[in-house]
């Protein structure tokens, strides 16, 4: 009986020392300040994601959030030690690195990295995964209410048709409109030819008058569940939340391709609370809390091991996840290049969005 006693109390003590352990690691693993600051865009996480978070860790999150990656841009650069953590498209991460307003990550810390399918690790935009993890992708084109437009809307030109003025509109996003008008003429979205850029600048004139705005996507999801606007630019993420309100909704990539977007979390350079970031990065990668945000959100996952746990109707939806000949025709919107061709692009692009944005609406 004493032998089995002594024993019992050995195992205790065994398993408070461990669980010591264990806490006395999890607590290496963050900043004394019990605190994380996200930006990111409007309801971009699982409905749970930052409860199941800070009940874990006991760290407190504090979300804020924008319309417009180029807003995002600008609270970074006027205070880098503002936020923690920010979810940005990887264009947007290669000008924050090339602005060196990114910290370094340490990936020892992020070993959920493994995760990513290898076809969405160490991009073009940041090799070898130095400053971001990848989060969630998916593509930019446009969705259609059948209900008002009966036309097959195979073609970004749904979206310059005068019979539906009034209900058509764009996202708040100079490369992503101009480069609808690019690929509406056969043009890359990425063009840096001058005179394939003034085309699309006429064509985007032409335009204008059409349209209902330059509307933030969560605002022209719900347009479209209304029937407020029948034609919009839109991710496919919120078009297809759209159709399962509203059942006449439709997205569409068009025969002349859309813009393929890879969304990252990445840590900006003076962050105050560092290691939190890695903390919240590694959980989100975890299957499970992966899962959760693709399946709340309808976007496609880079997550592999996350698969096994996605709703089927995800994973088998052809515009969450296009064939290769759907892809074939369609780009990313890459980084502006420092070189001189790149910054005359990138000023013909500021000019022609500035235009679009002063010229008179509907």
């Amino acid at each position: 009986m004493w032998v089995r006693m002594r024993a019992l109390e050995v195992f205790g003590l065994t398993l408070v020392l461990c669980c010591a352990a264990s806490s006395l690691a999890q607590a290496a693993d963050m900043d004394a300040e019990k605190i994380l600051n996200i930006y990111n865009w409007q309801d971009y996480l699982g409905p749970d994601t930052i409860q199941k978070f800070e009940e874990r860790y006991g760290i407190k999150v504090n979300v804020e959030t924008f319309d417009d990656e180029d807003v995002m841009v600008s609270g970074v650069q006027s205070n880098p030690a503002q936020y923690d953590v920010i979810i940005s498209s990887g264009r947007i991460i290669a000008e924050l690195i090339e602005m060196r307003l990114l910290a370094k990550l340490d990936l020892s810390r992020v070993p959920n990295l493994v995760n990513i399918d290898p076809r969405f690790r160490d991009p073009s935009y940041d090799p070898q995964n130095k400053y971001s993890v990848p989060y969630m992708w998916g593509t930019t084109a446009f969705a259609v209410n059948r209900a008002y437009i009966k036309e097959e809307p195979n073609t970004w030109a749904i979206l310059w048709n005068p019979a539906y003025a009034g209900k058509i509109s764009m996202l708040p996003s100079g490369p992503e409109v101009i480069g609808a008008a690019l690929k509406l003429l056969g043009y890359s979205l990425n063009s840096a030819n001058v005179q394939e850029l003034q085309q699309a600048r006429v064509k985007l004139l032409e335009q204008r008058p059409l349209l209902a705005g330059f509307i933030e996507t969560i605002d022209v999801r719900d347009k479209l569940i209304a029937n407020e606007l029948w034609a919009a630019q839109v991710y496919v993420g919120e078009a297809l939340v759209a159709a399962k309100e509203n059942p006449n909704i439709q997205y569409v990539i068009p025969k002349e391709g859309a813009t393929i977007w890879i969304d990252n979390m990445a840590i900006p350079r003076d962050a105050l609370h560092k290691k939190n970031a890695e903390l919240f990065i590694n959980f989100v990668l975890e299957p499970r809390i992966s899962a959760a945000i693709s399946n709340e959100l309808w976007y496609a996952n880079p997550n592999a091991a996350a698969r096994a746990q996605a709703l089927p109707e995800i994973l088998q939806n052809p515009f969450l996840y296009p064939s290769e000949e759907v892809l074939s025709a369609c780009e990313v919107l890459l980084p502006t290049a420092s070189s001189d061709e790149g910054q005359r692009r990138q000023r013909l692009i500021n000019e022609i969005w500035a235009q679009l944005q002063r010229a008179t609406p509907r």
